[in-house]
């Protein structure tokens, strides 16, 4: 490939790095994706009037081979008339201008085949510019609605997060948690009672309720047969009823 085609080569190359730094430079997706493909259509238009110059020269190289090719051949046929006409010095003067042209035809010959080529690299750089450019463009409308499903999945997610910190932040309790708080209050107070049932200051009250229980018993049944004396009385002192009053 000759050194036009490698130079447009880059240069489609290039259109499409730059479009990468734009697309790493900002932040919004839809932003960068808008910038991209103005990027590469900035490019693609660089490259297209690159082209065109190159397809230019090679035409405008022809079309002046074509008008030396047309001298050259007037130039002979008015070299040929003076000869014959015996006019020599005109014959030569012509001569010489047939071997100027035939010098720049020359020249100009040997050039044509890197111009047709620099022109075809030109054509084929541009079409794959173009190519790339429509299919850039086509797949544009898919980024976007990506873009767009993306977002609402990360607002999604977002209001999620923000539902979980404000359950795990709440100061007021659930009702679960209040059930457990007072199964586990109830459960430890039952334990507690179970345990200082069995102390020693417990059993102790518990003998002093069953003495006090069968003296009271025990008074009643004084009480019932007459036989019931107070403590505060002397011996002797009779209580009669079961209203403690004693006889005058």
């Amino acid at each position: 490939m000759s050194s036009w085609g490698n130079l447009f080569k880059r240069a489609n190359s290039y259109a499409q790095a730059s479009a990468q730094a734009t697309l790493d430079a900002h932040a919004d997706p839809k932003i960068q994706l808008e910038q991209a493909i103005a990027g590469m259509q900035e490019h693609h238009r660089d490259l297209e009037a690159a082209a065109s110059q190159v397809i230019a020269q090679e035409k405008v190289s022809k079309m002046r081979l074509a008008d030396l090719s047309q001298d050259e051949a007037r130039y002979t046929k008015s070299a040929l008339a003076a000869k014959q006409q015996g006019n020599l010095d005109a014959a030569r003067t012509f001569a010489t201008k047939i071997a100027s042209l035939r010098d720049q035809i020359g020249s100009l010959s040997a050039q044509i085949p890197q111009l047709e080529q620099a022109a075809a690299d030109a054509r084929e750089a541009v079409q794959e510019s173009a190519d790339q450019l429509q299919q850039k463009v086509a797949e544009q409308g898919s980024i976007l609605a990506q873009v767009d499903q993306a977002r609402m999945q990360q607002q999604m997610a977002a209001s999620l997060k923000q539902v979980s910190d404000l359950t795990r932040s709440s100061d007021v309790p659930s009702f679960d948690e209040i059930k457990q708080k007072v199964a586990g209050q109830f459960a430890q107070a039952q334990a507690s009672a179970e345990l200082s049932a069995g102390s020693p200051e417990v059993q102790e009250m518990h003998a002093h309720h069953a003495e006090l229980t069968s003296e009271a018993d025990a008074i009643l049944a004084e009480l019932g047969s007459g036989a019931y004396q107070p403590a505060a009385l002397g011996p002797g002192t009779a209580v009669t009823g079961v209203s403690g009053v004693s006889g005058s």
